[in-house]
């Protein structure tokens, strides 16, 4: 179908495809397709041939990976013991237990812990910079473990982004905007929500979200654990609260099940909609009453200061208050004394604000306002009856 025009994007797009043709067992949609390709950039811009060559090939007998003997292989790496390597005084560390990880960073407190590598791996690649000793703890089964109560979704350190998204969406169907547009499939497979969390990035997308939800970490010192509030634990730009040899173990989010007066959202602003940092990342949520009245208002945003940071202005004229057009205009104002933007190559500080004052009336629009139009309607509909 004439897809791999200058040839320069093809293995990634192959990879990518190859990927799709093995989990989807009938021709996709081209939303499907575009799922998967979100972390492939062509700049021929030509997509439209490279989509066709994924559905075509559906077209054709499937021939699929020789699955078992791939399995085989990886259980027979499974089962080998601990690895440890030591070369010219950098040490490697590979534990497969919770209890020997959490030893070896208390004896190594300022080695570098590695999970996906997805944001460390580019410390070496962009920065040449030195890791010094590392931790990795991609087989530590404890912390890849998802656990669902009647109060609380508990997702362990190292679940991949793509699990801990899912799960979390399933619960606030509202997150599913975000859970699309965190990363492409490649990187959410690799990368960890708890990774995500720990770096301290100010332009982490998970953050303003999961700090709207009320989510707690779980930190850990050897066989010690404490909880921290996730809008606690960031204290100055990439500087978290984490102690010497402390650790994230696992990020605890509430559940509001049943709850139909909770209102959610979260809003990421970007030059593409696919595969790119966030300018912006905003999310709101608050308790509404039959009257509009908001309680429990909380508004969280990235790429707005150092770290990711609620607007404690802004949700102080909302609180307790009927949310109405003209006080969404008075907590768009207060918002200029929550944040004070940086300029910088991805967005202005001007248009940051600007744009984090849009999300607010979004909110309005979407949360608010709209259900109070369809309550309107209703009564009107009960009325003709």
């Amino acid at each position: 179908m004439h897809g791999s025009q200058c040839g320069f994007c093809t293995p990634g797009f192959i990879m990518s495809l190859w990927a799709m043709y093995e989990n989807e067992q009938h021709c996709p949609s081209k939303d499907q397709v575009s799922n998967y390709l979100s972390g492939n950039l062509c700049r021929c811009t030509g997509y439209r041939p490279i989509f066709d060559a994924a559905q075509k090939a559906y077209d054709y007998p499937r021939i699929l990976l020789k699955r078992q003997k791939v399995i085989e292989v990886l259980k027979e790496i499974k089962a080998l013991p601990a690895l440890h390597l030591n070369d010219h005084g950098q040490q490697f560390f590979a534990p497969k237990t919770l209890q020997d990880f959490a030893a070896l960073r208390l004896q190594l407190p300022q080695a570098r812990i590695v999970a996906g590598s997805t944001d460390v791996g580019l410390w070496v690649t962009k920065q040449g910079r030195n890791l010094g000793d590392m931790l990795y703890i991609g087989q530590v089964e404890e912390l890849k473990k998802i656990v669902v109560t009647d109060h609380a979704l508990t997702i362990g350190a190292n679940v991949s982004l793509s699990d801990a998204l899912i799960k979390i969406s399933d619960v606030y169907p509202d997150f599913q905007e975000l859970q699309r547009r965190f990363a492409s499939m490649p990187i959410k497979n690799a990368g960890t929500l708890g990774g995500n969390i720990a770096n301290g990035s100010p332009i982490g997308d998970s953050m303003p979200a999961l700090i709207t939800l009320g989510t707690r970490l779980i930190l850990r010192a050897g066989e010690q654990t404490r909880e921290i509030a996730l809008e606690d634990f960031y204290i100055d730009y990439q500087k978290t609260a984490l102690q010497l040899g402390e650790f994230v173990e696992a990020i605890v989010i509430p559940l509001r099940e049943g709850q139909t007066s909770f209102k959610f959202a979260s809003y990421k602003i970007a030059k593409r909609f696919e595969q790119d940092i966030s300018a912006v990342c905003a999310a709101i949520s608050c308790d509404l009453d039959n009257d509009d009245v908001a309680h429990n208002v909380r508004i969280a945003f990235g790429g707005m200061a150092a770290i990711p940071k609620r607007a404690k202005y802004a949700e102080a004229i909302l609180e307790g208050q009927q949310l109405t057009a003209e006080l969404i205009v008075l907590a768009q104002e207060a918002l200029s004394k929550d944040y004070q933007p940086l300029d910088d190559g991805r967005a202005s500080s001007a248009y940051r604000l600007h744009v984090a004052k849009n999300c607010l009336q979004r909110f309005y629009v979407e949360k608010i306002l709209s259900q109070t139009i369809t309550r309107v309607n209703d009564l009107i509909a009960m009325m003709e009856i």
